[in-house]
């Protein structure tokens, strides 16, 4: 079904999404028992059953991601990290007890049997004789897992758990009899989970017996026919078959088996399908009715994005539907007939406020609109949707430049989500900060926004807007880290003035207009408007053109008319007409130009060839060439400027991308050529220097010279002012030199993992380069054979203890490589749940392969018939 994304809210109701209504209470039912397979044994447990939890075992991010592996599907993972913790663990401590519990516990889940006998013959566990026997069952060792329960049995030791557990090993082993008495007690259990579980058994033995048949029924009566029925008409409605769809989603309401879970999520597609044929009243009625029918519901979040959608496809002077002033008072039919209040009541009338909130902004209405969005925030704190009615106060305050308000709400985002989702936040707070005057703040504000967006669009537009508040704000070199090399050469000395007191007025908005103060721009064009012109004015009118440039969003139609009347001035200097094309090459650089920049710089060279800017011109034409991957042309250009402007600032910086330059030849020639020209900048020992030699170790490695580029690796990790980034990127690719020469020489790959494990851990390391030493063990891991121990590398990057997501491209880069690479190595051992866990967390991101993690998720479930969730 996909997005359906309006401007009221957006809607999500992909299949997992409308399905997840189902989780848990969908399960399989019975199956027929099949002697032949040799599986684990149903898991009766929840995870860590039996585990004597200490707290100091709690406080320790290892522990915690060793359950949440548990949790996620990944037993073995978890295995390794509890084996690793137990063997730090005092002997004998309750501490080492739990530990060993939970390894033995995750090898079982694992299937391997032998790993978890060996820790019990080393390790005392809690319920030892339940995980023993599950062991010798792995093990094929059917025989000895029922004897040994047997016993515990008839000495009437046996918890349920361990009955239940002898009653499906007595059934493999063809011994009906034993199973149906050994049942008998848990039937009658206090425990409905235990009573049940014992149901399905005794169940199974009846169909082994044929004490029953099946019945033929048009009714829905098991939840995994629900589920296959909601999968049916999913699918139907993505692929525009409204008729059949709700065909089926009709019986399925109509029918009394399935489940709760099952019926909700079948109305709210049944609205979604009735919305694709734009049948809006039906779609408003059987929203509404189920809405006022449900006294509570994992739907309702979908269900009320869904009526915001129906609310906006309707005339814009239509109102909501009636019930929905009723539900914000009283809450719906159900829970107002309730003889006592519902915590679920207050839960709906949040949704119902966030509604007419949604509704209000679309009317226009946006200060009755926040009325109702204060009243969700601070009276519904900690609902479903309380983070979407704060973005939605944000940006409703900022459009009306309420600045205050905005503040506050930034400070409480902050405190009650952290960074979750912060980019859009950030940016209105930087917004504010920059109408406002305050440049340092919007600048820094903005460069926050940058480091949280979520796309890469996004993240160049707050570093644009970072760049535009440092210029306002006279941080000219934090301007230029932000916009690259986009800077205004200075005014060359002009004409006298003839009038002092227009000459301190023209030189007061020359500096006002340098340090980007808003009223410059008014104040240069009064100038130039000034009758008779002022034999100085041309000076504004370069200055105008400048800010016309850098103004958010540029005015390039202004600037066009600056630069024309600049270059038409009488009496235009030299140095002055120099100043408007160079100016110019940053308009057509700005416009995406590059081809038209590389010929007016041309043009410029061409006619002052020694001018104080030919250097920073030819920079910037080489640039222009290096972007358009016209990389012969970039490297003569880089070259020409070291070679005409040995002085100059550029002369390192141009001969190092000259060998970048070379290096992008793709040819032997051209590196070759590189390795010199970066050798040229090494030995000058300048700021480029390391980064000269860390170039030409990577050249070698281009070129299959490996030994002498690890070699040269080596020396540059040995000098004692590099930087920590500088030395954790030399060693990110020390590791994979190695890795690249363990595939002749297995001492070389190990010492490839030894070098990252050491890395990784450095206290306090930055996620982005966790996530990249993350994922280059896990490849090392595995060519070395190691593949649990690989995959808990990747998942390590992935679900970090206390990491809340990407926040900038790079990080996003290694967090989908680590993820994607950790479900191939899941699927390769055909634990289909946890790929699909593994790639839905992926999907959850904000990046750009989110998209391709929900398609890869979905895939794996329709494939592998995983309606439930996590079991």
């Amino acid at each position: 079904m996909g997005v359906i994304t309006r401007s009221l809210s957006p809607v999500n109701l992909s299949t997992r999404h409308t399905l997840r209504v189902l989780k848990r209470s969908l399960v399989c039912p019975t199956m027929r028992f099949i002697r032949p397979t040799l599986h684990p044994l149903f898991l009766l447990t929840l995870a860590g059953v039996g585990s004597v939890l200490a707290v100091e075992l709690q406080e320790q991010p290892e522990y915690r991601a060793a359950q949440q592996a548990l949790q996620d599907g990944l037993p073995a993972v978890a295995a390794i990290k509890a084996a690793r913790l137990m063997a730090e663990a005092p002997a004998k401590s309750t501490e080492r007890q739990t530990l060993a519990t939970l390894a033995v516990e995750s090898w079982v889940r694992a299937k391997d049997g032998i790993a978890a006998l060996k820790v019990m013959q080393q390790e005392k566990i809690a319920n030892q004789a339940y995980w023993q026997a599950q062991a010798l069952f792995l093990n094929g060792d059917l025989e000895g897992a029922e004897k040994l329960l047997s016993e515990r049995v008839n000495e009437d030791q046996a918890p349920s758990l361990e009955r239940l557990l002898l009653a499906k090993i007595s059934l493999k082993n063809g011994h009906e009899a034993q199973a149906r008495v050994v049942i008998q007690p848990v039937l009658k259990s206090a425990d409905p989970e235990m009573a049940r579980r014992a149901k399905q058994i005794e169940d199974e033995l009846n169909a082994l017996e044929g004490k029953s048949a099946p019945v033929v029924t048009k009714e829905v009566t098991s939840n995994q026919e629900a589920s296959t029925l909601l999968l049916q008409a999913e699918s139907l409605v993505q692929l525009d078959k409204q008729i059949e769809a709700q065909s089926i989603l009709r019986r399925l309401l109509a029918s009394k088996g399935g489940g709760e879970r099952a019926h909700h999520a079948a109305a709210v597609l049944l609205a979604d399908s009735y919305l694709h044929q734009k049948n809006l009243t039906k779609a408003t009625e059987a929203l509404v009715q189920f809405l006022d029918n449900t006294l509570e519901s994992e739907a309702w979040s979908p269900a009320f994005d869904l009526l915001a959608s129906c609310l906006e496809e309707t005339e814009k002077g239509l109102p909501p539907p009636d019930a929905t002033l009723r539900w914000i008072s009283e809450g719906n039919t159900v829970q107002k007939e309730s003889l006592t209040t519902l915590p679920s009541t207050s839960t709906f009338q949040g949704h119902a406020m966030l509604l007419l909130s949604r509704w209000l902004v679309f009317q226009g209405r946006q200060m009755e609109a926040l009325g109702m969005l204060e009243a969700v925030i601070q009276l519904h704190e900690g609902h479903p949707q309380s983070d979407e009615a704060m973005r939605l106060a944000l940006e409703t305050y900022s459009s009306l430049k309420i600045d205050a308000r905005v503040s506050s709400l930034t400070d409480q985002w902050r405190n009650r989500f952290g960074s979750s989702g912060s980019s859009m936040v950030e940016s209105v707070s930087a917004g504010t900060a920059f109408k406002r005057g305050d440049y340092q703040q919007a600048c820094e504000l903005f460069q926050t926004a940058a480091n949280l967006a979520t796309t890469l669009a996004e993240r160049r537009s707050a570093l644009y807007n970072a760049g535009a508040s440092a210029l306002r704000a006279g941080e000219m070199a934090l301007y230029q880290s932000m916009l690259g090399q986009l800077q205004v050469a200075s005014a060359e000395t002009a004409l006298p003035s003839q009038d002092g007191s227009i000459d301190l007025d023209l030189d007061s908005t020359l500096e006002l207009a340098a340090k980007g103060r808003p009223e410059a721009e008014v104040a240069l064009t009064r100038i130039t408007q000034k009758q008779p012109p002022h034999p100085r004015a041309i000076e504004a009118w370069l200055a105008l053109a400048e800010l016309a440039i850098l103004r958010v969003p540029a005015d390039f139609s202004l600037a066009d008319k600056a630069f024309k009347t600049a270059e038409s001035w009488p009496g235009i200097t030299e140095a002055q007409l120099q100043r408007a094309l160079n100016t110019r090459l940053w308009q057509l650089d700005r416009q995406g130009q590059l081809k038209a920049l590389t010929e007016v710089g041309a043009d410029f060279l061409s006619k002052w060839p020694t001018a104080n800017l030919a250097a920073q011109v030819r920079m910037k034409v080489a640039d222009a060439f290096f972007r358009l991957e016209n990389f012969a042309a970039a490297r003569t250009e880089f070259e020409l400027v070291a070679k005409n402007h040995p002085t100059s600032p550029y002369a390192d910086t141009a001969l190092y991308f000259a060998g970048m330059s070379a290096m992008s030849m793709m040819s032997d020639e051209g590196r070759a050529s590189a390795i010199t020209l970066w050798q040229a900048v090494a030995e000058k020992k300048g700021p480029l220097s390391m980064a000269a030699r860390q170039q030409q170790a990577l050249a070698k490695r281009r070129g299959g010279q490996e030994a002498e580029a690890l070699k040269m690796l080596d020396a540059l990790l040995k000098e004692t002012t590099l930087s920590e980034e500088a030395q954790r990127s030399l060693t990110c690719e020390k590791a994979e030199i190695l890795m690249l020469l363990g595939k002749e020489d297995v001492l070389q790959l190990n010492t490839a993992i030894q070098v990252l494990q050491e890395a990784l851990h450095v206290d306090d390391l930055p996620y982005k380069w966790r996530a990249r030493l993350g994922y280059t063990l896990a490849v090392a891991l595995n060519s070395a054979g190691r593949g649990i121990e690989a995959l808990e590398a990747c998942y390590d990057v992935v679900k970090s203890t206390g990491f809340t997501g990407p926040a900038d491209p790079a990080e996003f880069r290694w967090f989908y490589r680590a993820g994607f690479f950790g479900i191939e190595l899941i699927e390769a051992g055909k634990q289909w749940e946890a790929a699909a866990l593994l790639a839905e967390t992926l999907a959850q991101s904000k990046g750009d392969r989110a998209s391709e993690a929900k398609e890869r998720a979905t895939k794996i479930r329709l494939e592998h018939f995983l309606w439930d969730g996590k079991k």
